[in-house]
């Protein structure tokens, strides 16, 4: 990304667009074909990436992911490679002006460099809100007009601060790339813009076309060329290598791997955490997890006998803390927590700790990618297995060392071929501690814990493995224990199936306590939209991986999650309770966390349609409780039939 590229016959990268000063704003082509930069609020898709060796354009495709040309981003020679970027970067988009505080400044987590193209995609921190991606055109044809856009240099400014646009017309077309002209004598591309985007205007969306890769600058400032014309990387023919690339599919690991265990010195010196202390824990590469192209991980965060009440927080590692604890636990005890975190520019995981001390392990048992594992389908909550009352399975507690296998697909609504369901996993009745097991029946057993509980009733979200047949055993190592499952969703048998999870850094999406807010009452229930939380548009949102922490219940009970739809009230005041639990808690907790995998309303039409994005929450308690809801991923709408 330097600024001292060559022109065209030596491989120049960077171009920028200079337009003539006679031309007058066009409306309904949202862009300028003279020296003035385009109007506010248009061609808001087109970005700025730079680190600290320069700056190209890009543009937003995704709502979180830019594309750009990949000599853009080349280090010291060295070419662009998947995984997190070599060096600092950051995107700048929802900006026409680079002085003001519109839009978003973004860093770069990962990159997908195309096999054969000059085209890199660069994964954003979180999704650029407010900002309508746009969409990929058709090819252009020899003598069509198009828009090119960017931030680089012009006739006059060496590093102008707005976006400028101008028209060009199509002077041949190629397999992967096509060659533009000025439509006038002034109109050409500069150093400073290479990877924005060649856009067809019209009168609907924009399209976006092409890339600038090259150019002879022509008419740009210290230049002393007067040859014009530009060569663009088509990008129109790539939908479905974007499509591919930017998905994030599930891996489950085929037995889980320790982290962090600072019992042992496993991922960091042996030793309890104290206070305030954070340690960094390497991901990439430890437990079956590959070295590069993971964008998350799928971990099992287990506090073990703190001295005192105490919390730990999970996170990129490299990034900022989040407000919101990942679990939280008494003093003695032993607990866990499912989260997807993802995985930092370092390839860590940060570990804060708060509380007098306390041990501390990590277990991962899944990773997301962009290459291979399965697509993820949220489901409507059901009750599939309670052994209470032989729910799904037999009768009767399952003993210490004792196990109980379970059939999820079938009549529990999971296809055949699913291989992972999403459960929540509530243990009932310990009477000390322990924790579950669960591997494929059948197959390579695994020892890894997938939930640690506490005396009484604890419950977990948690990610388990399926045999082919849709069969999954727990193994209970504690006291005789009654189990209670309810199915969230699965992960579908290929990426191309299911949806994709964005994961996000954690976004607290509520906390009822804030600014000396109210508890959920009695039967009452708190209604939030996650959509609006990260700025998405209508409809883009099908499901939602959240956590939610009970905090200080009045009285022993639930909480259930359900996407908002018409809600029916109790003569009482309060709401119908119709969902099976997702987050079990006990009069006296200082707080338990779970993970929720949830669908979303969606406006499917009708007069009573439910509000895109949001969620219902109904405490099915005798008491009132406090609730933190903490946003962790999305996932866009699911290609399976029915689902």
């Amino acid at each position: 990304m330097r600024t001292t590229r060559s022109r065209l016959a030596r491989g120049s990268a960077f171009v920028a667009v200079v337009v003539a000063a006679s031309t007058i704003i066009s409306a309904t082509a949202q862009a300028v074909s003279g020296v003035s930069p385009v109007p506010a609020g248009t061609y808001l898709f087109t970005a700025k990436i730079q680190n600290d060796l320069g700056a190209c354009s890009a543009a937003l495709v995704d709502p979180t992911w830019v594309i750009t040309t990949t000599n853009c981003l080349i280090s010291e020679g060295q070419p662009v490679v998947a995984g997190p970027p070599t060096r600092p970067t950051t995107v700048t988009v929802g900006r026409t002006d680079l002085t003001s505080t519109g839009g978003h400044v973004l860093s770069v987590t990962s990159l997908v460099p195309h096999p054969s193209r000059n085209v890199v995609l660069a994964q954003l921190d979180r999704p650029a809100k407010g900002v309508t991606p746009i969409a990929l055109g058709t090819a252009a044809t020899v003598g069509e007009q198009l828009m090119a856009a960017g931030f680089g240099r012009t006739a006059t400014e060496w590093s102008p601060n707005q976006l400028h646009a101008g028209a060009f017309a199509v002077s041949t077309v190629a397999d992967q790339s096509l060659t533009i002209d000025g439509t006038d004598a002034a109109t050409t591309l500069c150093k400073g813009d290479a990877g924005g985007p060649l856009v067809r205007a019209g009168s609907g969306a924009p399209q976006l076309v092409a890339l600038h890769d090259r150019s002879w600058q022509g008419g740009c400032l210290a230049e002393s060329e007067t040859r014009r014309t530009a060569t663009e990387v088509r990008v129109d023919d790539l939908g479905g290598w974007i499509a591919q690339n930017t998905r994030n599919s599930y891996v489950a690991l085929a037995t889980g791997g320790a982290l962090l265990d600072t019992r042992s010195g496993v991922g960091a010196p042996a030793g309890p955490r104290t206070g305030g202390s954070t340690i960094d824990v390497q991901a990439l590469g430890v437990g079956g997890v590959p070295a590069t192209a993971v964008t998350a991980v799928l971990v099992d965060v287990t506090a073990i006998k703190p001295t005192t009440n105490a919390y730990l927080i999970v996170y990129p590692g490299g990034s900022t803390r989040p407000a919101t604890s990942s679990i939280n636990a008494s003093a003695g005890e032993t607990i866990s927590t499912t989260q997807v975190v993802k995985v930092g520019p370092n390839g860590k995981l940060s570990v804060y700790s708060q509380g007098d001390s306390t041990h501390v392990r990590i277990d991962v048992h899944g990773y997301f990618t962009n290459s291979g594992g399965g697509g993820l389908v949220a489901l409507p909550h059901t009750r599939v297995v309670d052994t209470r009352d032989g729910t799904g399975t037999t009768t009767g507690t399952i003993p210490s060392n004792g196990s109980r296998t379970v059939t999820l697909t079938g009549d529990n609504a999971l296809p055949v071929g699913a291989s992972n369901a999403l459960l929540e996993v509530t243990v009932v009745g310990a009477t000390g501690g322990g924790y579950l097991t669960a591997s494929p029946t059948g197959g390579t057993a695994d020892p890894s814990s997938v939930l640690d509980y506490a005396s009484g009733i604890t419950s977990q979200g948690v990610a388990v493995k399926l045999s082919p047949t849709g069969q999954v055993t727990f193994v209970n190592r504690g006291p005789a224990v009654h189990l209670v499952m309810t199915l969230q969703g699965y992960v579908a048998a290929s990426p191309t199936m299911g949806a994709d999870l964005r994961p996000t850094q954690a976004v607290q999406v509520v906390d009822t306590r804030a600014n000396g807010g109210a508890p959920i009452k009695a039967k009452g229930g708190l209604f939030i939209n996650l959509s609006e939380a990260i700025g998405l548009p209508p409809n883009a949102m099908d499901g939602a991986l959240i956590s939610i922490t009970a905090i200080s219940p009045t009285a022993s009970g639930f909480l259930t999650v359900e996407p908002d739809r018409l809600f029916v009230g109790t003569p009482e005041g309060g709401l119908v309770v119709t969902n099976p639990s997702v987050s079990n808690f006990t009069a006296g907790h200082l707080a338990r966390t779970t993970m929720v995998v949830t669908k979303v309303g969606r406006d499917v039409g009708g007069p009573f349609h439910p509000q895109p994005g949001k969620i219902g929450i109904l405490n099915a308690s005798s008491g009132t409780v406090h609730v933190v809801v903490t946003l962790h991923g999305w996932f866009n709408e699911p290609a399976v039939a029915g689902s």
